[in-house]
């Protein structure tokens, strides 16, 4: 490849001089005005982070504040959870005892005899089962053709046994089981 000299004339030496100064002072002005919108924006973001920093104690002691309280819920609701538990475990056991002791003084009553079945099949259940599952088979070995109505139902057996001494108004709130006052009712313990 051959370089040819060619001689410029100066005014076309001058023109290319002005067409490269036009480029490069419009790039320059391109490059100012990015500048400028760099460090607007440089401004803007120290600004929030200086925010940020101030607030930035606050928001550790918010988050503190937080987890502290979900500390405190979380162990008030495992003790609510242990009184329940405790709770429902000396209602089943004073349930048990009277479940019992109706067993014993009517065996022949034909609804002592279903709640029997119903408790045997209830303590059949699998610990494993399924919530769902035991519930429906609950509800379907308690459906009958006809609705079920409790209050016929105790006053049935009422009527049947009307010298037992049975108030329907106990039977359907019995409120606090008192163990000792229920046997005594019942005769099964002589009162002092």
């Amino acid at each position: 490849m051959e370089l040819k000299k060619r001689k410029y004339k100066r005014q076309e030496v001058s023109a290319m001089v002005e067409a490269y100064k036009a480029q490069y002072e419009n790039l320059i002005m391109e490059y100012r005005a990015r500048i400028s919108e760099l460090v607007k924006e440089n401004s803007a973001l120290l600004k929030k982070i200086e925010e940020l920093n101030d607030k930035e104690p606050l928001i550790i002691a918010t988050l503190e504040r937080a987890e502290k309280t979900s500390q405190e819920i979380v162990a008030r609701a495992e003790v609510e959870y242990s009184l329940e538990m405790q709770r429902l475990k000396d209602f089943t056991e004073k349930w048990d005892d009277y479940f019992k002791q109706l067993q014993e003084k009517y065996p022949l009553y034909p609804t002592t005899k279903k709640a029997i079945e119903i408790t045997e099949k209830v303590k059949g259940f699998s610990k494993k089962s399924n919530a769902k599952k035991t519930i429906e088979k609950l509800d379907n070995m308690i459906a009958d053709k006809k609705k079920f109505n409790p209050k016929e139902k105790i006053k049935d057996y009422v009527v049947a046994t009307s010298d037992s001494g049975f108030n329907l108004d106990e039977v359907l709130n019995p409120g606090k089981l008192e163990l000792e006052e229920l046997c005594k009712e019942l005769g099964l313990i002589e009162e002092e």
